[in-house]
């Protein structure tokens, strides 16, 4: 027993770095403040449950970047010659309108949309899985801020944090400018265009995803306690790399972040963002990456404005990975083509909403004949804003597939 008990104790002065007893003024002992041996298992459980989400340190000088890049006005001495810059009064009075027509219209009914509709079907999972996201952490963290860590996949590069230096104050009217451009889509459309990303993202002032995560994390109440640069080793570990300059020199199939931050509501969050070839082909030779998919364990998938591409034969492994994890598969037709979770060896239930119109012509071949089928015969309750390449409102299609058991 008296061991049982000192194994106990132990544990708790690691969780709570307390100390058995406490000293009055005089340094003698109180005999009546003595920590208790003896705990209920369910409030050491609990305990330590608490001591788990306790909130990240935050770094300053990481919100004061994040501050700039979002157009975000700040009384901090970091940067202070940059927030007191015409160029970026400029670009914080115009971007702060933007941001709070889209904040009051578009995120508002996600998260209305959010609270109504997704929270009655989908039941949180630890790791929310993003593939073919680019940077859009908005759309991930509003459907789903219950999640702890976000997993997303891009071709997209990682970038670097931009430096901002007194004498180089001249070129933040360029920086403000392609931040700017690189916007244009996901707040007017929804979603990135792909190919308009590998050029607004191949310049030297805004050189990946790590502007626009950056801008969104910190538009919507985060704060940032870390950004790592990583890549994956042959054992599908996690492998922190010196810097930004050097994970761009670095030979690997994977390039990636670990943005560690506190949500809105102080609790702790992870978001990796990779950047790698996630055809069947660039799958193929990087068996670390596909360890480390497996090792996720049972997640969310979130598909939006994917290009069709799980529709092809020669993305299946990627397509595999989301089947045989996935507790709820949410997306829009661009994501896995229905008949595959009809020919899943698991059974899945389905929720639909808006309604399923052919393709825009650029997508015209992948129009699916099953899902407007059962589209019509389940019926489907309203949106109620526009999402996906059919973005406008009364045109949007959304599903949620959820894995029986």
């Amino acid at each position: 027993m008296l061991k049982k008990i000192s194994v106990l104790t132990a544990v708790l002065m690691t969780v709570f770095g307390c100390t058995p007893t406490a000293e009055n003024q005089t340094g003698e002992l109180k005999k009546d403040t003595a920590t208790p041996l003896i705990v209920e298992v369910k409030e050491l459980k609990d305990s330590i449950k608490e001591a788990n989400e306790l909130t990240l340190p935050l770094n300053d000088t990481l919100n004061a970047i994040a501050n700039i890049m979002s157009g975000m006005t700040d009384t901090s001495s970091v940067y202070k010659f940059v927030q007191s810059s015409s160029d970026f009064k400029a670009f914080s009075k115009n971007f702060d309108k933007r941001w709070k027509t889209y904040d009051s219209t578009r995120l508002t009914n996600l998260r209305t949309f959010k609270e109504n509709e997704i929270s009655k079907v989908v039941k949180p999972q630890t790791t929310l899985f993003y593939p073919f996201s680019g940077p859009d952490i908005l759309h991930a963290q509003t459907f789903f801020p219950e999640a702890d860590k976000y997993v997303m996949i891009g071709l997209e590069p990682v970038g670097s944090l931009p430096k901002f230096k007194k004498e180089e104050t001249d070129s933040l009217e360029s920086y403000f400018q392609k931040v700017n451009v690189s916007l244009n889509a996901i707040l007017k459309f929804s979603f990135f265009r792909t190919q308009s990303m590998k050029n607004d993202l191949k310049n030297e002032e805004v050189d990946g995803t790590l502007h626009l995560l950056f801008l969104f994390l910190k538009r919507t109440g985060n704060q940032f306690c870390s950004a790592k640069p990583v890549t994956v080793d042959s054992s599908g570990t996690i492998v922190f790399v010196n810097s930004f300059d050097a994970l761009k020199k670095l030979k690997t199939n994977t390039r990636g972040v670990e943005i560690q931050f506190n949500d809105i509501n102080n609790k702790p969050k992870t978001l990796y963002y990779f950047s790698l070839n996630a055809a069947d082909g660039g799958l193929k030779s990087n068996k670390g990456f596909m360890s480390y998919l497996k090792a996720m364990g049972t997640v969310n998938t979130y598909l939006k404005g994917a290009s069709y591409l799980m529709h092809k034969d020669y993305f299946s492994l990627v397509r595999k990975v989301i089947l045989n994890q996935s507790e709820h598969v949410i997306q829009d037709d661009s994501g896995i083509a229905f008949h595959y979770f009809l020919d899943d060896n698991s059974k899945w239930n389905y929720s639909f909403f808006g309604q399923y119109l052919k393709p825009i012509p650029m997508f015209a071949e992948f129009y699916q004949k099953d899902l407007d089928s059962l589209y019509k015969k389940q019926g489907a309750k309203p949106i109620g804003f526009g999402i996906g390449y059919n973005f406008k409102d009364k045109n949007s299609n959304f599903m949620i597939a959820t894995k029986q058991h």
